[in-house]
C-alpha cells in the first residue's frame, strides 16, 4: 500500500482485523447449532426408536426478529415410563393454507409417530409433514393421509 500514510494503513488493517474477527464470532454459535443438530439427527437415525405423540394443542407465533408466522404444536409422547413435553415451530406460509382456530381444534388430540434415539429418547423429531420423513428416509403413511386435507386444503 504505497503512497498511503502509515495512520490510515494501521486503520485499515485494524478494520479488516476486526471485522474478520467479528463475521467468526457471529459465524461460531450458528456452526455449532448446525453441526449439534446434525449429531443428533445422526444419533436418532443410527439408534432409531418409535413411538407416538399426541397434540395438545396449537398456537400462532410471531418472530419478531425474522417477521416471520409459525404455527408452534405443543405435544407429548410417552417412552419407558417416562413422559416428554415438547413443542415444535413450523413456518405458517410453508405448510399451512388458512389453517383457522377450527382447524387448530381438529388437529388436537390427533396421534403422529416420533423418532427417538433408544439411548436419548429426548433426542427425538415428532413427525408430522412428508418433509419430516423424508429427512429420516421414512415413507409418508396412508394413516396420515387425513392430514393432507386438514392442513394444505382451504
Amino acid at each position: 500500500m504505497e503512497g498511503v500514510p502509515k495512520e490510515q494503513k494501521w486503520n485499515f488493517e485494524a478494520a479488516m482485523f476486526f471485522g474478520i474477527w467479528g463475521y467468526v464470532l457471529i459465524a461460531l454459535p450458528f456452526l455449532f447449532m448446525s453441526i449439534m443438530k446434525s449429531r443428533e439427527k445422526k444419533e436418532i437415525f443410527h439408534n432409531q426408536t418409535f413411538e407416538i405423540a399426541t397434540i395438545d394443542g396449537v398456537e400462532e407465533k410471531y418472530h419478531t426478529k425474522t417477521g416471520t408466522l409459525y404455527l408452534r404444536f405443543h405435544y407429548h409422547y410417552q417412552h419407558k415410563n417416562r413422559l416428554f413435553r415438547e413443542d415444535i415451530d413450523y413456518k405458517y406460509k410453508r405448510y399451512f393454507v388458512e389453517f383457522t382456530g377450527h382447524k387448530r381444534e381438529l388437529i388436537k388430540h390427533k396421534k403422529f409417530p416420533v423418532i427417538l434415539s433408544s439411548k436419548d429418547p429426548s433426542k427425538h423429531r415428532v413427525l408430522i409433514f412428508w418433509s419430516d420423513f423424508s429427512k429420516y428416509n421414512l415413507p409418508f403413511p396412508d394413516s396420515l393421509k387425513w392430514s393432507e386435507k386438514l392442513f394444505y386444503n382451504k
